[in-house]
């Protein structure tokens, strides 16, 4: 944030940015704010959410934090902001898979449920 602005300024760059905070919202309000945790790990009496956004994608708001520190990239690199990027791909890849094990042992369903969509990107991965 303090290497560049924080809004895109290409029409490209601010279509993804948007795309990923309209995903993010999307996610939040589809998982109820009472069901979110910002920590990996699941709430006690929390719910499996499996409709919405979370039918195609089980970390919808990883996608999310991606998009829009990509679109940030794109339109005013630096090695810094790349270096940052890369940091939190890999960050976010630590906590998927550490999430995943932890959502796997908290709900009966959760290994079927992750069977039938993707962890992160469509079709990718």
């Amino acid at each position: 944030m303090l290497s560049a602005p924080v809004v895109a300024s290409s029409y490209e760059a601010l279509f993804i940015e948007a795309a990923g905070l309209a995903l993010g919202i999307i996610a939040i309000l589809q998982m109820k704010p009472g069901n979110f945790n910002i920590t990996p790990v699941p709430r006690q009496n929390g719910i499996l959410i499996s409709h919405g956004i979370y039918r195609i994608i089980r970390h919808p708001m990883y996608l999310a934090q991606l998009l829009v520190v990509l679109a940030l990239v794109i339109d005013y690199f630096s090695w810094i902001r790349l270096a940052v990027f890369m940091l939190l791909l890999i960050n976010l890849i630590f906590k998927l898979h550490y999430e995943e094990r932890k959502l796997i042992r908290h709900f009966d369903g959760y290994a079927a449920y992750s069977a039938k969509n993707w962890k992160l990107i469509p079709y990718i991965f």
